[in-house]
């Protein structure tokens, strides 16, 4: 048995200094990491962060020559409206096994900043999930939908808070599955950041509205991530009546079962 972690992240990434080798020993399987694309950065002080697509794919071609093509190709959107154009640009002639979606910034700063935690909670709501919609509706080749929770890390929110926001979440799930894209259960976001409930509820609204793609993802920067809480999270699916997750070659989706799930903590 395996499990299939679709958010992680190498030295390829400019926060992470771990290698593709020290992942293969933890799972027989397939292995896939998603690089960081962030144009206007605010954590590197306005850099771009570019995946070097052409070094990372010629690392993991010698690589699987040894590993039996065992390591799939994949990248973190960090989308905003001002470096959609160049997003698009960077993609042209790339291809990926798998695409996540992220909104991790404004064009002033990241959404874990400390200048955040200065505003009211309400007001970085009002600010955040109209920011995730507009991402959701206009990117038009993303696979997964990751960490929905990402601009409200740094805040205690309730479930009654979030629900205070049904309406445009609701709308951010709808265009999920109208995209045919995996929602993501960011398993650091749920059982590190304390963030379960509001997975909670989002599934519940996911599944009410007819969701049934799901993608599990650490948001691994090291080995110790790896596959974190992954037997909690498929514990919780199977209370919502799904039994598998999706995962992604090639950008097509299938599903593994979560009973091929290995234990991962």
């Amino acid at each position: 048995m395996t499990f299939y972690d679709q958010h992680m992240h190498t030295l390829f990434s400019p926060d992470s200094s771990e290698t593709f080798e020290e992942y293969l020993k933890h799972t027989p399987g397939a292995l896939v990491t998603t690089e960081h694309l962030d144009f206007n950065d605010r954590f590197r002080k306005g850099k771009d962060t570019l995946l070097d697509y052409e070094k990372y794919s010629a690392t993991i071609d010698q690589l699987n020559e040894s590993y039996l093509n065992r390591i799939r190709k994949g990248i973190e959107i960090g989308y905003t409206k001002e470096s959609y154009e160049r997003i698009q640009n960077y993609l042209t002639g790339k291809e990926f096994d798998v695409q996540l979606l992220s909104v991790h910034q404004t064009n002033e700063y990241d959404f874990l900043q400390p200048i955040v935690k200065e505003k009211d909670v309400q007001d970085v709501m009002d600010e955040y999930f109209p920011l995730l919609l507009e991402a959701v509706t206009r990117f038009p080749t993303a696979n997964i939908l990751a960490h929905f929770d990402y601009g409200i890390r740094l805040f205690n929110v309730s479930v009654e808070e979030l629900q205070g926001h049904e309406m445009i979440l609701k709308q951010v799930l709808q265009k999920v599955i109208d995209k045919q894209m995996a929602l993501e259960l960011n398993t650091r976001s749920m059982y590190q950041y304390g963030n379960v409930a509001l997975y909670e509820q989002m599934i519940d609204w996911y599944v009410l509205l007819g969701g049934k793609s799901v993608s599990l993802g650490s948001d691994a920067h090291s080995t110790d991530y790896y596959g974190y809480h992954f037997e909690d999270a498929s514990a919780l699916l199977e209370k919502y009546g799904i039994s598998s997750v999706t995962i992604f070659e090639k950008q097509q989706p299938t599903q593994l079962p979560l009973s091929k799930m290995k234990k991962s903590n």
